[in-house]
């Protein structure tokens, strides 16, 4: 399994932050894999901003989006 950075609860699913190669992050949603990007920062901000190519988190427009990344959770170190 892969170190988790972070972590979201969303009623579409869990969003994960995940390390990549070169300093970069992967954002997941479940086992679908979305975006890479330059930090965690950048993947919470396309949650926050429904930009993450995952289409039933992209259009849900009932539930608000977490503010930031102080918002998601950071499993214990393993």
């Amino acid at each position: 399994m892969k170190t988790v950075l972070f972590t979201y609860d969303s009623p579409v699913g869990q969003f994960w932050i995940h390390p990549e190669p070169a300093g970069r992050v992967r954002l997941r949603i479940g086992r679908e894999e979305l975006r890479s990007y330059k930090s965690p920062t950048e993947a919470a901000r396309a949650v926050k901003e429904r930009k993450t190519g995952f289409e039933p988190w992209d259009t849900l427009s009932d539930v608000p989006p977490p503010p930031g990344l102080n918002r998601w959770k950071r499993p214990p170190a393993q």
